[in-house]
């Protein structure tokens, strides 16, 4: 019986995009099934057969880029035999990049922002890399639990700080040169490596740029990374089912069913339903001005425009509902240490 399946589907969920031909939100883009994420922003089917008929498909995109086109992945037995026996970069691939950071603009940027001794914890921590060999681009790499390599993510950056529209992959590079002849990407939370080493509450953003600098400003927590908006899924974040987790969406429109809060708080609802202790903030939608949301601001890009300006902590909702209470009594504290109360949840109250 054959177990064939496609690489790239459509998206089965109700979610629906802006289509690049009608303008109608009727569009549903195409994703990988290995990684689900999203292909390019023009690669999908309208809705609307009949009136627009827009159909982009991936045979087409890879053509049109020159890539290699590989639209089935054998069986299922395979598939899963596959993830489990992922390609993995040697530690020689990454130690050769972790250097070199005067021509790194993204670590530039930062040495212009934070302390050299952060900065330096913080590329220990991380494996952040400089691709030498790729317009000196910052390499995440991604590396999980058991600190198997699994993939170096390349992304380029202006001397602002700001992401250009390159992005690339250490393993794409090297079959390009023809260092190695395959690579099965197998991706993991970017940060994963550190699970063991801090026992800290886990925040989840989107960005690998983010994690980095979030872990410069509050270090009480252990800052993860998606990659995108579309990679939270069980797969990743299976391994930390018994963590403490706070979700950290990117702004975008308020109310909209597609706006990265909301697709994160239908996430956090259905992992909380199979037993995760996670919450989602709404740090971003409250303190963001419509600039803000204009611009897309991610958690990192808000404190960084208020660095100067901001007290370095975060506070979610129930903890300030308890600070002020304590504002207008300062003997609540002492009642609540005595008798180690406990909020409606069961988390231990905090005012720090």
């Amino acid at each position: 019986m054959n177990n064939a399946m496609y690489k790239y589907t459509l998206e089965k969920k109700s979610t629906k995009h802006i289509c690049p031909n009608c303008g109608k939100k009727r569009f549903v883009r195409y994703i990988d099934s290995e990684t689900d994420e999203y292909l390019a922003s023009q690669v999908g089917r309208c809705d609307r057969e009949m009136s627009c008929g827009y159909h982009f498909p991936p045979k087409l995109y890879f053509e049109g880029r020159k890539e290699h086109y590989s639209p089935i992945i054998d069986n299922n037995a395979d598939y899963y035999k596959l993830e489990k026996e992922m390609s993995v970069h040697t530690v020689d691939d990454l130690n050769k990049t972790l250097s070199n950071y005067s021509e790194n603009n993204f670590i530039q940027f930062l040495n212009r922002k934070f302390d050299a001794s952060q900065i330096d914890k913080m590329l220990e921590d991380y494996k952040v890399g400089t691709a030498t060999n790729w317009h000196n681009s910052t390499i995440f790499w991604q590396i999980d639990q058991d600190q198997k390599i699994r993939g170096g993510k390349i992304i380029n950056y202006s001397h602002s700080g700001k992401r250009t529209k390159y992005i690339n992959w250490v393993h794409a590079i090297q079959l390009k040169n023809k260092k190695i002849e395959s690579f099965q990407l197998n991706q993991c939370l970017f940060g994963l490596n550190l699970i063991e080493k801090y026992q800290k509450t886990i925040a989840i953003v989107e960005s690998e740029k983010t994690a980095c600098v979030m872990s410069l400003f509050f270090d009480k927590y252990l800052w993860l990374a998606t990659g995108s908006l579309k990679g939270l899924t069980y797969k990743k974040i299976q391994i930390l089912k018994d963590r403490k987790i706070i979700l950290y969406p990117d702004l975008g429109v308020p109310g909209e069913i597609t706006s990265p809060f909301e697709q994160w708080n239908l996430k956090c609802k259905e992992f909380r339903e199979k037993g995760f202790d996670i919450e989602l903030s709404d740090l971003l939608e409250r303190k963001a001005t419509d600039f803000h949301r204009k611009e897309g601001y991610d958690l990192a890009d808000y404190f960084l425009e208020t660095q100067n300006t901001k007290p370095k902590k975060i506070i979610c909702t129930h903890q300030q509902k308890f600070l002020d209470l304590y504002m207008k009594n300062r003997k609540l504290k002492t009642l609540i240490d005595v008798f180690d109360l406990h909020d409606e949840n069961g988390n231990k109250i905090n005012f720090l």
